[in-house]
């Protein structure tokens, strides 16, 4: 059998996650189908939606009615883009599957060298950005800031200057499906699965149209999401500095004493002293309580045995290759 013929054989699924698309759905649509008509391969489109107050569902809609490959899962509330991406991939049916934003900052193009890549044997293939075009600069440096801090603290490898565009074999997609976790930080579960990666650098266009919709406490709540959940290291740096400031005030309190008994005690720069340590300690403690109240919520939240999304609403085009059928639901169903 050639290559040409295998990949005929051959379903890729691409996941995207939505809220407030409407005038991106359609040309995404049609570059993807662009590319695959170039690849030469089935592929299918998994739209996981959040409830939005525009007309994405409605334009969807139209395109499953015109015969595009389209599965559209709408979920009862809205529950953010990690929770959408990873019930995307329990939706896909693919032999490999491909996440991407609807924006169209990461080109649709690259999906054929990352389909190439696939091929040759790499079960991971992860979009590396060169360049970020029609971004502030203030937001470019604390996403430098965050992947640099990642990859100093993490205890698992992710690229620096990648996002969630990333194309993943169906065994990955199995692997990480395991992975039930409420604040699913997708470049870090992929890391965690492990597996043969490559990158393929690219540079990413601005924004088509819209606004982003990820709020500075979104983009927040995403950096602990990888932070967190895979590194200790803030815990260990509360025992360390509340180690060394025990040892220092020892070390205060012995040089006090001793300078009292050689020039005499003074009744009033002590107090000015004590002062300025109360609000000191008194702040580190607020700081230490807080990250160990990030880790406790977590932990009690991973704990609770309740669903990680309800979909509300699931459409399957008919020109679908591989459908879900009622005896293979994915159990948050």
């Amino acid at each position: 059998m050639d290559t040409s013929q295998e990949l005929r054989s051959v379903l890729i699924s691409v996941v995207v996650p939505l809220y407030n698309e409407e005038a991106n759905v359609l040309p995404l649509m049609q570059r993807l189908r662009e590319v695959f008509t170039k690849i030469g391969c089935m592929w299918e489109v998994v739209f996981a939606l959040d409830p939005s107050p525009d007309r994405t569902r409605d334009g969807i809609q139209r395109l499953v009615e015109e015969g595009y490959p389209i599965r559209l899962i709408t979920f009862s509330r809205r529950i953010g883009k990690p929770l959408s991406l990873l019930a995307g991939l329990d939706y896909s049916r693919g032999d490999a599957v491909v996440t991407i934003d609807a924006d169209l900052q990461d080109p649709p193009e690259l999906i054929e060298e990352m389909v190439a890549k696939w091929r040759e044997g790499f079960k991971v293939v992860i979009a590396q950005r060169r360049s970020r075009k029609g971004e502030r600069l203030l937001y470019l440096k604390c996403a430098q800031l965050f992947y640099w801090l990642l990859d100093k603290i993490s205890e698992v490898k992710i690229p620096r200057d990648t996002g969630d565009f990333r194309l993943l074999d169906a065994r990955v997609v199995r692997e990480i499906r395991r992975f039930r976790e409420r604040h699913g930080f997708l470049r870090g579960l992929t890391a965690l699965a492990g597996f043969p990666t490559i990158v393929a650098p690219f540079d990413r266009d601005p924004r088509r149209s819209g606004k982003t919709q990820i709020s500075l406490v979104g983009a927040v709540n995403i950096a602990l999401d990888g932070i967190v959940p895979f590194s200790r290291v803030p815990l260990r740096l509360m025992f360390v500095l509340g180690a060394f400031l025990l040892f220092g005030g020892i070390l205060g309190g012995a040089a006090w004493f001793l300078w009292g008994l050689v020039a005499g005690f003074s009744a009033r720069w002590p107090l000015a002293i004590l002062g300025l340590l109360m609000i000191g300690l008194s702040g580190l403690v607020i700081v230490c309580m807080g990250v160990l109240g990030e880790y406790l919520a977590r932990t009690y939240e991973e704990a609770r045995p309740r669903p990680l999304y309800i979909v509300d609403e699931l459409i399957e085009a008919s020109s679908l290759e591989r459908k879900i059928s009622d005896d293979n639901r994915p159990v948050e169903l």
